[in-house]
Protein backbone atom coordinates (compact mmCIF):
# COMPACT_ATOMS: atom_id res chain seq x y z
CA UNK A 1 0.00 0.00 0.00
CA UNK A 2 3.12 2.08 0.40
CA UNK A 3 3.76 2.51 -3.48
CA UNK A 4 0.70 4.10 -3.97
CA UNK A 5 1.44 7.98 -5.27
CA UNK A 6 0.44 10.69 -2.83
CA UNK A 7 -1.40 12.88 -4.20
CA UNK A 8 0.73 15.87 -5.30
CA UNK A 9 2.39 13.89 -8.05
CA UNK A 10 -0.69 12.09 -9.05
CA UNK A 11 -0.66 13.61 -12.64
CA UNK A 12 -4.51 13.78 -12.24
CA UNK A 13 -4.41 15.78 -9.51
CA UNK A 14 -2.31 18.53 -10.38
CA UNK A 15 -3.31 22.00 -10.50
CA UNK A 16 -4.68 22.68 -13.78
CA UNK A 17 -5.53 26.09 -15.14
CA UNK A 18 -8.86 27.78 -14.37
CA UNK A 19 -10.54 29.02 -17.67
CA UNK A 20 -11.16 32.86 -17.58
CA UNK A 21 -14.92 33.76 -16.54
CA UNK A 22 -16.54 36.44 -18.57
CA UNK A 23 -16.95 39.64 -16.80
CA UNK A 24 -20.17 39.72 -14.60
CA UNK A 25 -23.32 41.16 -16.37
CA UNK A 26 -23.21 44.24 -13.97
CA UNK A 27 -19.68 45.00 -15.00
CA UNK A 28 -21.20 45.04 -18.71
CA UNK A 29 -23.48 47.13 -18.30
CA UNK A 30 -21.35 49.66 -15.90
CA UNK A 31 -19.14 50.01 -18.81
CA UNK A 32 -21.51 50.44 -21.69
CA UNK A 33 -22.91 53.87 -19.80
CA UNK A 34 -20.18 55.72 -21.58
CA UNK A 35 -20.51 54.42 -25.13
CA UNK A 36 -24.60 54.76 -24.57
CA UNK A 37 -23.40 58.57 -24.18
CA UNK A 38 -21.28 59.14 -26.75
CA UNK A 39 -23.76 57.05 -29.43
CA UNK A 40 -26.44 59.82 -27.75
CA UNK A 41 -24.30 62.98 -28.63
CA UNK A 42 -23.55 61.30 -32.08
CA UNK A 43 -27.30 60.70 -33.04
CA UNK A 44 -28.01 64.65 -31.59
CA UNK A 45 -24.95 66.16 -33.70
CA UNK A 46 -25.98 64.49 -36.70
CA UNK A 47 -29.62 66.16 -36.47
CA UNK A 48 -27.55 69.37 -36.38
CA UNK A 49 -28.42 71.30 -39.33
CA UNK A 50 -24.65 72.32 -39.86
CA UNK A 51 -23.30 68.30 -40.01
CA UNK A 52 -26.13 66.76 -41.77
CA UNK A 53 -26.30 69.02 -44.99
CA UNK A 54 -22.81 67.01 -45.34
CA UNK A 55 -25.19 63.75 -45.14
CA UNK A 56 -23.26 62.01 -41.95
CA UNK A 57 -25.36 59.77 -40.00
CA UNK A 58 -24.96 59.06 -36.67
CA UNK A 59 -23.67 55.94 -37.25
CA UNK A 60 -21.31 57.44 -39.42
CA UNK A 61 -19.77 59.65 -36.70
CA UNK A 62 -19.94 57.21 -33.76
CA UNK A 63 -17.74 54.69 -36.40
CA UNK A 64 -15.04 57.39 -36.73
CA UNK A 65 -15.63 58.41 -33.54
CA UNK A 66 -14.39 54.87 -32.53
CA UNK A 67 -11.55 54.88 -34.95
CA UNK A 68 -9.90 57.94 -33.72
CA UNK A 69 -10.06 56.99 -30.51
CA UNK A 70 -8.75 53.42 -31.06
CA UNK A 71 -5.74 54.76 -33.24
CA UNK A 72 -4.97 57.99 -31.02
CA UNK A 73 -5.16 57.04 -27.12
CA UNK A 74 -3.27 54.47 -25.18
CA UNK A 75 -4.73 51.01 -25.05
CA UNK A 76 -4.92 50.86 -21.76
CA UNK A 77 -7.49 53.79 -21.21
CA UNK A 78 -9.69 52.02 -23.43
CA UNK A 79 -9.15 48.52 -22.18
CA UNK A 80 -12.13 49.10 -18.96
CA UNK A 81 -14.15 49.68 -21.56
CA UNK A 82 -13.70 46.35 -23.25
CA UNK A 83 -16.78 44.39 -21.41
CA UNK A 84 -19.17 47.38 -22.59
CA UNK A 85 -17.65 46.90 -26.00
CA UNK A 86 -18.31 42.95 -26.43
CA UNK A 87 -22.29 43.88 -25.04
CA UNK A 88 -22.20 46.56 -27.89
CA UNK A 89 -20.83 44.66 -30.65
CA UNK A 90 -22.45 41.09 -30.13
CA UNK A 91 -25.69 41.74 -28.84
CA UNK A 92 -26.79 45.81 -29.41
CA UNK A 93 -26.14 45.22 -33.17
CA UNK A 94 -28.14 42.09 -33.50
CA UNK A 95 -31.09 43.90 -31.60
CA UNK A 96 -30.53 47.24 -33.81
CA UNK A 97 -30.43 44.99 -36.86
CA UNK A 98 -33.72 43.28 -36.05
CA UNK A 99 -35.80 46.15 -35.01
CA UNK A 100 -34.81 47.93 -38.03
CA UNK A 101 -37.51 45.32 -40.13
CA UNK A 102 -39.59 48.26 -38.32
CA UNK A 103 -38.82 50.46 -41.09
CA UNK A 104 -40.00 47.71 -43.77
CA UNK A 105 -42.65 45.67 -44.78
CA UNK A 106 -42.80 43.05 -46.95
CA UNK A 107 -44.19 45.09 -49.74
CA UNK A 108 -41.09 46.85 -49.64
CA UNK A 109 -39.21 43.77 -50.76
CA UNK A 110 -41.92 43.11 -53.57
CA UNK A 111 -41.25 46.67 -54.68
CA UNK A 112 -37.19 45.67 -55.09
CA UNK A 113 -38.09 43.06 -57.71
CA UNK A 114 -36.32 40.84 -59.23
CA UNK A 115 -33.17 42.78 -58.70
CA UNK A 116 -33.42 42.91 -54.92
CA UNK A 117 -32.76 38.99 -55.14
CA UNK A 118 -31.21 38.27 -57.78
CA UNK A 119 -27.64 40.77 -57.29
CA UNK A 120 -27.55 39.38 -53.95
CA UNK A 121 -26.98 36.06 -54.34
CA UNK A 122 -25.41 36.14 -57.63
CA UNK A 123 -22.93 38.69 -56.51
CA UNK A 124 -22.55 35.85 -53.27
CA UNK A 125 -21.63 32.86 -54.86
CA UNK A 126 -19.63 34.19 -57.89
CA UNK A 127 -17.38 36.19 -55.15
CA UNK A 128 -16.68 32.87 -52.95
CA UNK A 129 -15.48 30.99 -56.30
CA UNK A 130 -14.05 33.99 -57.66
CA UNK A 131 -11.94 34.50 -54.14
CA UNK A 132 -11.02 30.64 -53.40
CA UNK A 133 -9.70 30.53 -57.09
CA UNK A 134 -7.47 33.87 -57.00
CA UNK A 135 -6.62 33.10 -53.45
CA UNK A 136 -5.06 29.45 -53.88
CA UNK A 137 -4.14 30.29 -57.64
CA UNK A 138 -2.44 33.63 -57.52
CA UNK A 139 -1.72 34.07 -53.75
CA UNK A 140 -1.10 30.51 -52.89
CA UNK A 141 -3.45 30.75 -49.86
CA UNK A 142 -4.98 27.12 -48.52
CA UNK A 143 -8.69 26.59 -49.59
CA UNK A 144 -9.66 26.84 -46.73
CA UNK A 145 -7.85 30.37 -45.50
CA UNK A 146 -8.89 31.60 -49.05
CA UNK A 147 -12.53 30.39 -48.48
CA UNK A 148 -12.76 31.74 -45.37
CA UNK A 149 -11.91 35.35 -46.35
CA UNK A 150 -13.93 35.37 -49.35
CA UNK A 151 -16.62 34.37 -46.96
CA UNK A 152 -16.34 37.53 -45.02
CA UNK A 153 -16.77 39.53 -48.57
CA UNK A 154 -19.01 37.53 -49.97
CA UNK A 155 -22.23 36.86 -47.30
CA UNK A 156 -22.27 39.08 -44.25
CA UNK A 157 -18.80 40.32 -42.58
CA UNK A 158 -16.86 38.95 -39.56
CA UNK A 159 -20.20 37.02 -38.91
CA UNK A 160 -19.45 34.81 -41.76
CA UNK A 161 -15.89 34.67 -41.68
CA UNK A 162 -16.35 33.27 -38.20
CA UNK A 163 -19.65 30.91 -38.33
CA UNK A 164 -17.40 29.56 -41.85
CA UNK A 165 -13.79 29.26 -39.47
CA UNK A 166 -16.09 26.69 -37.29
CA UNK A 167 -17.45 24.98 -40.18
CA UNK A 168 -14.09 24.58 -41.98
CA UNK A 169 -12.06 24.48 -39.08
CA UNK A 170 -9.38 26.92 -39.35
CA UNK A 171 -7.35 28.30 -36.42
CA UNK A 172 -7.42 31.23 -34.40
CA UNK A 173 -4.71 33.40 -36.47
CA UNK A 174 -6.66 32.49 -39.38
CA UNK A 175 -10.39 33.45 -38.33
CA UNK A 176 -8.31 36.71 -36.95
CA UNK A 177 -6.93 38.06 -40.23
CA UNK A 178 -10.10 37.19 -42.23
CA UNK A 179 -12.01 39.67 -39.64
CA UNK A 180 -9.67 41.98 -40.12
CA UNK A 181 -9.85 42.08 -43.58
CA UNK A 182 -13.86 42.83 -43.29
CA UNK A 183 -13.40 45.32 -40.87
CA UNK A 184 -10.62 47.61 -43.08
CA UNK A 185 -12.07 47.16 -46.83
CA UNK A 186 -16.06 47.37 -44.77
CA UNK A 187 -15.19 50.84 -43.34
CA UNK A 188 -13.40 51.92 -46.98
CA UNK A 189 -16.58 50.93 -48.81
CA UNK A 190 -18.66 52.68 -46.11
CA UNK A 191 -16.94 56.06 -46.54
CA UNK A 192 -16.15 55.36 -50.07
CA UNK A 193 -19.95 54.20 -51.32
CA UNK A 194 -21.96 57.75 -50.56
CA UNK A 195 -19.34 59.46 -52.72
CA UNK A 196 -19.05 57.64 -56.08
CA UNK A 197 -23.28 57.95 -55.51
CA UNK A 198 -22.54 61.82 -55.41
CA UNK A 199 -20.01 60.99 -58.37
CA UNK A 200 -22.18 58.84 -60.77
CA UNK A 201 -25.31 61.45 -60.00
CA UNK A 202 -24.02 64.99 -59.94
CA UNK A 203 -20.60 64.74 -62.07
CA UNK A 204 -21.35 61.90 -64.55
CA UNK A 205 -25.30 62.83 -64.52
CA UNK A 206 -25.65 58.67 -65.00
CA UNK A 207 -29.51 57.64 -63.97
CA UNK A 208 -28.67 56.13 -60.78
CA UNK A 209 -32.03 55.66 -58.82
CA UNK A 210 -31.55 55.67 -55.13
CA UNK A 211 -33.15 52.38 -55.32
CA UNK A 212 -31.05 51.00 -57.50
CA UNK A 213 -27.66 52.41 -55.76
CA UNK A 214 -29.04 50.59 -52.42
CA UNK A 215 -29.45 47.25 -53.85
CA UNK A 216 -25.97 47.39 -55.48
CA UNK A 217 -25.22 48.79 -51.51
CA UNK A 218 -26.47 45.86 -49.96
CA UNK A 219 -25.63 43.29 -52.51
CA UNK A 220 -21.56 44.12 -52.51
CA UNK A 221 -20.90 45.80 -49.02
CA UNK A 222 -19.66 43.75 -46.04
CA UNK A 223 -21.47 44.60 -42.41
CA UNK A 224 -25.10 44.61 -42.13
CA UNK A 225 -24.12 48.24 -40.05
CA UNK A 226 -21.71 49.21 -42.97
CA UNK A 227 -24.42 49.14 -45.14
CA UNK A 228 -26.97 50.72 -43.18
CA UNK A 229 -24.48 53.22 -42.13
CA UNK A 230 -23.10 53.86 -45.96
CA UNK A 231 -27.03 54.11 -46.65
CA UNK A 232 -28.09 56.37 -44.65
CA UNK A 233 -25.10 59.07 -45.81
CA UNK A 234 -27.36 58.99 -49.12
CA UNK A 235 -31.25 58.37 -47.98
CA UNK A 236 -33.75 56.61 -46.01
CA UNK A 237 -34.83 54.87 -49.16
CA UNK A 238 -31.55 53.84 -50.45
CA UNK A 239 -30.96 52.71 -46.56
CA UNK A 240 -33.86 50.43 -46.55
CA UNK A 241 -33.28 49.13 -49.90
CA UNK A 242 -29.48 48.23 -48.97
CA UNK A 243 -31.24 46.68 -45.85
CA UNK A 244 -33.51 44.31 -47.85
CA UNK A 245 -30.46 43.49 -50.39
CA UNK A 246 -28.12 42.65 -47.22
CA UNK A 247 -30.74 40.67 -45.31
CA UNK A 248 -31.52 38.37 -48.37
CA UNK A 249 -27.03 37.45 -48.44
CA UNK A 250 -27.08 37.00 -44.42
CA UNK A 251 -30.11 34.43 -44.90
CA UNK A 252 -28.33 32.37 -47.32
CA UNK A 253 -25.49 32.01 -44.54
CA UNK A 254 -27.36 29.22 -42.98
CA UNK A 255 -27.55 27.04 -46.36
CA UNK A 256 -24.42 27.82 -47.15
CA UNK A 257 -22.77 26.56 -43.74
CA UNK A 258 -25.12 23.58 -44.21
CA UNK A 259 -23.19 23.01 -47.62
CA UNK A 260 -20.16 23.82 -46.61
CA UNK A 261 -20.40 21.07 -43.78
CA UNK A 262 -21.84 18.30 -46.05
CA UNK A 263 -18.93 18.89 -49.07
CA UNK A 264 -16.53 15.86 -49.28
CA UNK A 265 -13.31 17.53 -47.33
CA UNK A 266 -10.28 16.60 -49.21
CA UNK A 267 -7.26 14.51 -47.98
CA UNK A 268 -7.26 11.21 -46.74
CA UNK A 269 -7.62 11.37 -43.51
CA UNK A 270 -10.69 9.27 -42.10
CA UNK A 271 -13.66 10.52 -40.84
CA UNK A 272 -13.87 10.67 -36.91
CA UNK A 273 -16.90 9.44 -35.16
CA UNK A 274 -19.28 11.91 -34.25
CA UNK A 275 -17.25 14.70 -36.41
CA UNK A 276 -20.59 15.15 -38.61
CA UNK A 277 -22.56 15.70 -35.19
CA UNK A 278 -20.41 18.30 -34.01
CA UNK A 279 -20.50 20.57 -37.29
CA UNK A 280 -24.03 20.48 -37.10
CA UNK A 281 -24.13 22.03 -33.75
CA UNK A 282 -21.71 24.23 -35.28
CA UNK A 283 -23.82 25.28 -37.87
CA UNK A 284 -27.02 25.80 -34.99
CA UNK A 285 -25.18 27.93 -33.58
CA UNK A 286 -24.22 30.19 -36.23
CA UNK A 287 -27.15 30.49 -37.77
CA UNK A 288 -27.66 34.46 -38.05
CA UNK A 289 -30.81 34.42 -35.70
CA UNK A 290 -30.75 38.24 -35.69
CA UNK A 291 -31.90 37.74 -39.32
CA UNK A 292 -34.68 35.62 -38.58
CA UNK A 293 -35.62 38.76 -36.19
CA UNK A 294 -35.40 41.06 -38.75
CA UNK A 295 -37.92 38.85 -40.70
CA UNK A 296 -40.65 38.19 -37.85
CA UNK A 297 -40.36 42.24 -36.69
CA UNK A 298 -41.06 43.05 -40.48
CA UNK A 299 -43.55 40.74 -40.67
CA UNK A 300 -45.16 42.05 -37.79
CA UNK A 301 -44.88 45.67 -38.84
CA UNK A 302 -46.22 44.36 -42.02
CA UNK A 303 -49.59 42.94 -40.32
CA UNK A 304 -49.86 46.47 -38.81
CA UNK A 305 -49.53 45.01 -35.66
CA UNK A 306 -47.25 47.67 -33.88
CA UNK A 307 -49.02 50.62 -32.45
CA UNK A 308 -48.33 53.89 -34.45
CA UNK A 309 -47.65 55.43 -30.76
CA UNK A 310 -44.87 52.80 -30.02
CA UNK A 311 -42.91 53.13 -33.77
CA UNK A 312 -40.82 56.58 -33.41
CA UNK A 313 -39.85 55.61 -30.05
CA UNK A 314 -38.73 52.03 -31.08
CA UNK A 315 -37.06 53.06 -34.57
CA UNK A 316 -35.29 56.23 -32.15
CA UNK A 317 -34.06 53.44 -29.77
CA UNK A 318 -32.97 51.50 -33.06
CA UNK A 319 -30.83 54.49 -33.66
CA UNK A 320 -29.18 54.32 -30.48
CA UNK A 321 -28.46 50.48 -30.50
CA UNK A 322 -26.90 51.13 -34.02
CA UNK A 323 -24.81 53.86 -33.17
CA UNK A 324 -23.56 52.29 -29.91
CA UNK A 325 -22.66 48.32 -32.14
CA UNK A 326 -20.82 51.03 -34.77
CA UNK A 327 -19.01 53.46 -31.67
CA UNK A 328 -17.97 49.31 -30.45
CA UNK A 329 -17.07 48.57 -34.18
CA UNK A 330 -14.68 51.72 -34.24
CA UNK A 331 -12.94 51.48 -30.91
CA UNK A 332 -11.97 47.89 -31.76
CA UNK A 333 -10.46 48.77 -35.41
CA UNK A 334 -6.67 49.48 -35.18
CA UNK A 335 -5.19 50.16 -38.13
CA UNK A 336 -2.03 49.38 -37.02
CA UNK A 337 -3.52 45.18 -36.55
CA UNK A 338 -5.02 45.32 -39.55
CA UNK A 339 -2.22 45.90 -41.61
CA UNK A 340 -0.24 43.24 -39.55
CA UNK A 341 -2.75 40.68 -40.14
CA UNK A 342 -1.48 39.31 -43.18
CA UNK A 343 -0.28 40.82 -46.47
CA UNK A 344 -1.60 37.66 -48.94
CA UNK A 345 -4.97 37.48 -46.97
CA UNK A 346 -5.28 41.77 -47.18
CA UNK A 347 -4.15 41.31 -50.90
CA UNK A 348 -7.42 39.03 -51.76
CA UNK A 349 -9.74 40.69 -49.73
CA UNK A 350 -8.75 43.85 -51.24
CA UNK A 351 -9.23 41.93 -55.00
CA UNK A 352 -12.74 41.00 -53.85
CA UNK A 353 -13.17 44.74 -52.82
CA UNK A 354 -12.82 45.71 -56.45
CA UNK A 355 -14.51 42.91 -58.03
CA UNK A 356 -17.66 43.11 -55.58
CA UNK A 357 -18.01 46.61 -56.62
CA UNK A 358 -17.01 46.23 -60.55
CA UNK A 359 -19.26 42.95 -60.45
CA UNK A 360 -22.17 44.65 -58.89
CA UNK A 361 -21.92 47.66 -60.86
CA UNK A 362 -22.45 46.01 -63.99
CA UNK A 363 -25.14 43.30 -62.67
CA UNK A 364 -27.18 46.05 -61.51
CA UNK A 365 -26.56 48.00 -64.71
CA UNK A 366 -27.85 44.60 -66.36
CA UNK A 367 -30.95 44.38 -64.53
CA UNK A 368 -31.91 48.56 -63.57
Amino acid sequence: MSSVSSPRTTPATAPTAAPALPPPWSQRLLTLLPLGGIAWLAIALAEHPAVSRYGLSALTLAMCAGMVAANTLPRHWLAPLAPGMQVARHYLLRLGVALYGLRLTFASIVALGLPGIAVPLTMLVATLLFGTWVGTTWFGLSRREAILVSSGSAICGAAAAIAVSSVVRTDDKQTAVAVATVVLFGTVGMLLYPYLYELATGHWHWAVSERMFGIFTGATLHEVAQVIAAGKMISEPTADAAVVAKMVRVLALGPLLLVMALWPQGGSQPARSGAGAGRLRGIMKSVPWFAVGFVAVMAVNSAGAVPAAWKAPLIALDNWLLACAMLAIGLHTRIGDLVRAGRKPLALAGVLFVFLMGAGALMCYAMA
